[in-house]
């Protein structure tokens, strides 16, 4: 299975916010996509950063209450590890866990075109598995047949 495969099965709807945003904007965007990191991205579609729950609770212990009055541009991570659609899960899950990244950022032709987080990911693990264990055990019911 292929991150390609994971997107089409997502809302396309990439969720983004303006570098210079107020920090207490974003995690009221946050808030109501239900979503754990946005997306900072040029007007040109081209990945700047990610702003993840992870920065924000960094940026509350580092910089208190202020936090909320400063922009996204000022706590971002910048770099950030990104995915292709053609990436196979397996590869992207390994990435994830080497670099303790929730959200990975989908890539194509330098634009973002997606993100697939930790859970998008299990999920499709969890899916292939499941269908690796359907073929076996239809494979070990065709051997007891075929042996009767």
């Amino acid at each position: 299975m292929r991150i390609s495969d994971i997107l089409k099965d997502k809302n396309h709807r990439l969720i983004t916010v303006p570098g210079s945003a107020s920090i207490g904007d974003a995690v009221s965007r946050m808030r109501a996509e239900h979503v754990g990191a946005l997306i900072v991205r040029s007007g040109h579609g081209r990945l700047l950063g990610v702003l993840s729950e992870r920065d924000v609770v960094l940026g509350l212990e580092a910089h208190g209450a202020t936090l909320l009055t400063m922009s996204v541009d000022d706590i971002m991570t910048l770099e950030v590890p990104t995915a292709a659609p053609g990436d196979a899960i397996a590869d992207v899950m390994k990435v994830m866990t080497d670099r303790r990244a929730r959200h990975l950022p989908v890539v194509e032709d330098g634009n973002v075109i997606g993100l697939v987080s930790i859970g998008d990911i299990t999920k499709y693990r969890l899916a292939e598995k499941a269908q690796e264990n359907s073929v076996l055990q239809d494979m070990a019911r065709f051997r007891l047949a075929a042996a009767a």
